[in-house]
Formats: structure tokens, C-alpha cells, sequence
């Protein structure tokens, strides 16, 4: 990406000096092909910048359309800007998502954890003081629903799709907190 916008602003400020339809083209087509590389990436973790990064892009190909090959190059400089600016902040929120996710590597064996103990008490045929069949059977729907949102977390982060990773796990996780208080399972029981 940096390699693409150098040789974009580099060719825009050789065409510059000249103010000719060739380097302004080739300006214009390394711009527009910056973004289209980083488009997915933008879009994915950085949605709210695509719009500015489309438009910025858009401008400077209407210019050179209109055949103001001197003010597209000038404009290219400001446009490759956008991109990179949009295109780190994209890969500033990859890294924060894929940090959360990192932080829930401990969250199947907590779910292990509260099927065992689940699973223990519904075999019991005397539930332990403090303990109703009531609450037995809401920590399993608890712990029904806690893991459909696991397993959408775990599938979506195989698919690549760590905004939809992180949102399930992290929807999951007060109610994993949850159930392991209600059970009474210690936190580094893990």
C-alpha cells in the first residue's frame, strides 16, 4: 500500500512540473488503484472513512476527465492522503478487534467448564443447598444460548470476520460471567 501511494505521489509530482495528460493519468490510475486495494480493508474496519476516501478519488478523476490535468496532480497528493489515512485507521481497529479477540481465548473452556457442572447437576437427584431445579434449568437455556453465540464468534472469526467475532463473544461474555457465579465455578478453576 505505502509502496503504491509513494510512487503515485512521486508520479504526481513529476507530472507537476509538466502539467501533462500522461503523468496525470498515470497519477490518477496509481490513486485510484491504491484505493481499490485498500477498499476491502476500509470497508471492513474502517466503514465510516470509505465514503471520504470514494469521494476524494471521484473528485480528482473528474478533474482529469475535464481535462484539468495540472489540478488533478495537485489534487492526488491530498487524495493518496485519505487513502493512507483511512487504510491505518482501518488496520488500527484490525489490530484493537484482534487484540479483543485474543482476550477470549479462555472463554470454550469456561463453557466446558459450565456444561461439566450443568451436566453434574442435572444428574443430581438431590440439587445441592441454595440450588432448585429452576435455576438448573435456566443455566442450561443460559448455557444454550451462550453457546450459539460462541460458536457464530468462533465461525465468524474463521471466515475472517473479526467485527462480527467480537461483538457475539463479547455478547457472550456476561452471561458466561454470569453462569460461572451462579454455579459457583471458581474463575481459575480454568
Amino acid at each position: 500500500m505505502k509502496k503504491i501511494l509513494t510512487v503515485v505521489l512521486v508520479t504526481a509530482l513529476l507530472g507537476a512540473c509538466s502539467g501533462g495528460k500522461e503523468p496525470a493519468e498515470s497519477a490518477v490510475k496509481g490513486l485510484e488503484k491504491a484505493a481499490a486495494d485498500a477498499k476491502p480493508e476500509i470497508e471492513r474496519f474502517a466503514a465510516d472513512r470509505w465514503a471520504g476516501v470514494n469521494d476524494a478519488v471521484t473528485a480528482v478523476r473528474a478533474k482529469f476527465d475535464s481535462g484539468s490535468y495540472t489540478a488533478a496532480i495537485a489534487d492526488v497528493q491530498t487524495a493518496a492522503g485519505t487513502v493512507t489515512s483511512a487504510a491505518q485507521a482501518a488496520a488500527a481497529r484490525k489490530a484493537q478487534l484482534s487484540t479483543q479477540w485474543a482476550a477470549f481465548a479462555s472463554m470454550p473452556a469456561m463453557i466446558g467448564q459450565i456444561k461439566g457442572k450443568v451436566d453434574e447437576l442435572t444428574a443430581m437427584k438431590r440439587l445441592p443447598r441454595g440450588m432448585d431445579k429452576t435455576q438448573v434449568a435456566s443455566a442450561k437455556s443460559s448455557l444454550d444460548t451462550v453457546v450459539t453465540l460462541w460458536d457464530e464468534a468462533s465461525s465468524a472469526h474463521d471466515k475472517g470476520d473479526l467485527v462480527v467475532a467480537v461483538s457475539k463473544a463479547t455478547d457472550a461474555k456476561p452471561v458466561i460471567d454470569s453462569l460461572m457465579t451462579a454455579l459457583a465455578i471458581p474463575a481459575g478453576a480454568m
